[in-house]
């Protein structure tokens, strides 16, 4: 969405416009994304880290986590998988930013460790655990009728 509205790849809106403009522009985005009902959203890994955002992102709908091991995730990333905030780091600076955001990633409701898992298994994956998530809550609600 942000890169629709801006016209341009998010490390331009970086190096353009700088963080904090990227970052309002994900909360706008949030904001707008609450007008929509049964879409898959797919958010920047510093996203969920922000104050107000799991809360806004909860509301939404199921927040699940597609992680991975620390050492997984911090390889040297492909220049199409990283983002704006590992251009020019180091590995030590990737597992450092991941550990950093891990504790705000736990809180989403479902997880899934990506590691070993193409694409195809991970959305399997979350598939189940949404099945099993909305049986639960079905069985919950009979219970309590």
């Amino acid at each position: 969405m942000i890169v629709a509205r801006e016209g341009c790849s998010i490390p331009t809106i970086f190096a353009t416009h700088g963080e904090e403009y990227f970052r309002a522009a994900e909360a706008e985005a949030v904001r707008l994304l609450a007008l929509k009902h049964g879409d898959v959203i797919a958010t920047g890994g510093g996203l969920p880290c922000r104050p107000g955002m799991p809360e806004a992102l909860r509301e939404l709908g199921t927040v699940v986590w597609l992680g991975a091991t620390s050492r997984a995730s911090t390889r040297a990333p492909s220049a199409r998988a990283s983002g704006p905030m590992l251009a020019g780091r180091t590995r030590a600076d990737a597992e450092a930013l991941y550990r950093a955001r891990e504790p705000f990633y736990r809180r989403a409701d479902l997880s899934v460790d990506t590691s070993a898992l193409g694409p195809d298994q991970v959305a399997a994956r979350v598939a189940l655990l949404l099945a099993e998530r909305a049986r639960g809550a079905g069985a919950a609600r009979a219970a309590g009728a």
